[in-house]
């Protein structure tokens, strides 16, 4: 098992990346993939009166070509053969649990602590609990069993080929020994725990040293400790983020850990002094991932997908008030929408506050009104409320009502979702407010889900006598030679375009009846008898579209078309994880019997599981297959359509988390867009939308 896992603290979008041998990662703050650093974390045998054996090191570094004195002598010097050697990971076993992960190699073992529990709205906590849940810090932890020894051993963390010259942190305080890039990260352990430090050029055969033996021009630092013969000893080490500031432009907001930590040194002497609590809570959270009766491979999928979702965190205050982003992996897009209302079911389970954040920002910035037309661009009527695919890219806010993704005039990727993100703020605000009990919230919003509520029927049609049930209209923002498309903007026309959709139909279905519930409970009577009436309309227009002959439905309701595709059930998830699915069941059995032959028909080799790997696969077209909504179709099958499950497609899940921990998907953490037959990466590197697959906890 070969791949990298992102190690991040909530909310810093900051990441230690690590575990991919041979191939270098880190610290890294913002990126769209792992940093370019070398980790050195290993041991070696101290003989009594000798010189120290060569350090026995975890292969987390590439080796030097030439000695990086030769950039100031210009000598073509070769590299040290003091060069450590790369422990052969045949001999190594590693775990990845829900927040740690562990590299064990006979007595020695490096771990890395990722902890993340239940957090209260930001803005309500007192200083010492902000202290406590916002810190920009991650762990790791060296320890080495000598009790059968007979020489003492050395351990060894460090990191080497940064972008800058490292500073010790011992110039500013004496509480600290480590090193740190600037004030934007580094690593440190307690001065006690410390049995010396190396700082040099060339780290393992230094050419020069100062009066501390250190040398400040070097972009390589470690500490190292001393476990003596017949002892255990495990040692911990805080690895801290931190940056000060405004962070981004159009909203100027700056991290919301600034309120609560002055600056690295701050954080790291908070790491090291709470190491126990957050060591306590990592194995909380890995407790109750292996309690859970999932398989080894899902536990996998669900530890791996967190990991990389806590990556693209980013916690931030506009005004002194808190400002949730999720950014969208390798892309950095601001709050994508449609990673949004999949977010949705973890944040629920552990912010639900983040929900109602996001929620209101694209209420108050991006939200704006549309006109629409029938293809080809007449005629041109009024539309109504939607909002934007996203709120900008890599820190930069988009203006108010535009996005940075969507342009006019296509009709395939990069096109406008008009239809989609109105029916994700739907779903995401309902389901928000039946899974907190936020009554006033909504009531706070009734007249924009009245909005919602006609902008969706007439994009069905304008006029109520010619509505169908199936959404047809296309925003006029696409210009009159576009069309509008969906979050599977990179797949051909069976998930990609908006109009007559097989998963924009059944998820508008949803859509209407969250909405009867929300206003029932607005006590609304008159509108809730009319989102029923909509969705007895969408149950009776999508069921029709069912081919008896081959016992499936088209992706798209045109063309003759003959995609088959497994998000047919995708809008089925929010009546399930709301529990009122069965209530749906028994008042539309005609469209429910029909997915159910369509989900076993689909689940077939060559059809939607790829016939050479096995793997799960969103379109019968298409071998651009995606992870995240993988995950979300596995979920509603298995507790929705169990029937349809055949031995093949229960046996994915060892596909899918194989293909995840190799080369080349295991080079950037999680990978969402995959191809279904090689395992090649197509795109979504380093991404969270797959933590969906924690749906899979759900009681």
């Amino acid at each position: 098992m070969h791949y990298h896992t992102q190690h991040s603290p909530f909310g810093a979008f900051a990441s230690f990346t690590i575990g991919l041998p041979g191939q270098r990662g880190g610290f890294g703050q913002s990126l769209s993939g792992p940093a370019g650093q070398n980790v050195y974390a290993g041991f070696r045998a101290v003989a009594a009166g000798g010189a120290p054996a060569p350090w026995k090191l975890l292969p987390f570094f590439e080796r030097p070509q030439t000695a990086a004195v030769a950039a100031f002598t210009g000598e073509n010097t070769a590299a040290s053969s003091h060069e450590p050697q790369a422990i052969d990971l045949a001999t190594v076993t590693r775990h990845l649990g829900w927040a740690t992960d562990t590299w064990t190699h006979g007595p020695f073992s490096l771990r890395i602590l990722s902890p993340f529990d239940h957090i209260a709205h930001p803005d309500t906590m007192d200083r010492d609990t902000a202290r406590l849940t916002l810190a920009p810090v991650v762990h790791a932890e060296l320890a080495y069993d000598n009790t059968q020894g007979s020489a003492a051993i050395e351990l060894l963390f460090g990191i080497g080929r940064t972008e800058h010259p490292l500073r010790p942190l011992e110039d500013v305080s004496s509480d600290l020994s480590g090193f740190a890039l600037g004030q934007s990260y580094g690593f440190a352990a307690r001065p006690a725990d410390i049995a010396g430090r190396i700082q040099g050029l060339d780290l393992f055969n230094p050419p020069a040293r100062d009066h501390r033996g250190l040398h400040l021009l070097s972009h390589e630092a470690g500490v190292v400790f001393l476990v003596p013969a017949g002892t255990r000893r495990s040692f911990p080490v805080a690895l801290g983020f931190y940056q000060s500031g405004i962070v981004t432009t159009g909203l100027p907001t700056c991290y919301y850990y600034t309120k609560f930590f002055a600056d690295l040194e701050d954080v790291l002497l908070h790491g090291l002094a709470r190491h126990s609590h957050y060591a306590a809570l990592a194995e909380k959270r890995d407790a109750e991932l292996a309690a859970s009766p999932l398989d080894e491979h899902q536990r996998w999928l669900i530890a791996q997908a967190t990991h990389s979702y806590l990556g693209s965190s980013q916690l931030m205050q506009h005004k002194r008030r808190a400002l949730w982003i999720v950014n969208e992996g390798e892309y950095r897009m601001i709050n994508t929408f449609d990673l949004t209302v999949d977010h949705l079911f973890f944040e629920l389970a552990w912010w639900p506050w983040a929900v109602g954040n996001t929620l209101d920002l694209f209420v108050r910035r991006y939200r704006y009104t549309d006109k629409i037309q029938r293809p080809g661009g007449t005629p041109v009527v009024r539309g109504g409320v939607s909002f934007t695919h996203d709120m900008g890219v890599m820190n930069q806010f988009t203006p108010p009502g535009r996005s940075s993704y969507e342009c006019d005039h296509l009709h395939g990727c990069f096109s406008h979702m008009t239809m989609e993100q109105l029916i994700n703020w739907i779903c995401c605000a309902t389901t928000y407010v039946e899974k907190t009990g936020d009554a006033a919230w909504l009531q706070a919003r009734q007249k924009l889900l009245l909005a919602c509520a006609d902008s969706l029927r007439r994009r069905d049609d304008p006029r109520e006598t010619k509505r169908t049930g199936l959404l047809k209209w296309d925003s006029h923002r696409c210009g009159a030679d576009g069309g509008e498309i969906t979050t599977y903007d990179s797949l051909d026309i069976s998930l990609g375009q908006a109009r007559n959709n097989l998963y924009i139909a059944v998820k508008a279905f949803a859509a209407w009846t969250l909405l009867e519930r929300a206003f029932a409970g607005l006590g609304l009577a008159g509108a809730a008898d009319a989102a029923r009436a909509s969705a007895d309309l969408a149950a009776s227009a999508v069921a029709a579209q069912f081919d008896a002959d081959t016992g499936l439905f088209p992706a798209v309701f045109e063309a003759g078309n003959r995609s088959r595709i497994l998000p047919a059930v995708e809008g089925l998830v929010f009546p399930l994880f709301l529990g009122y699915a069965g209530e749906l069941r028994s008042r539309y059995p005609e469209l429910f019997s029909k997915l159910s032959r369509h989900m076993a028909n689909a689940l077939q080799p060559g059809v939607c599981l790829d016939a050479e790997s096995g793997a799960w696969k969103i379109s019968s077209t298409s071998s651009n297959t995606w992870f995240s909504k993988i995950a979300l179709a596995q979920h509603v099958v298995r507790r929705l359509f169990p029937e349809t499950l055949n031995d093949a497609a229960r046996a994915a899940d060892a596909v899918h988390a194989k293909m995840q921990q190799s080369e080349p998907l295991g080079r950037y953490a999680m990978v969402d867009q995959v191809h279904s037959a090689t395992g090649v990466s197509i795109g979504s590197r380093y991404y969270p939308r797959i933590v969906t697959a924690c749906l899979w906890l759900e009681p």
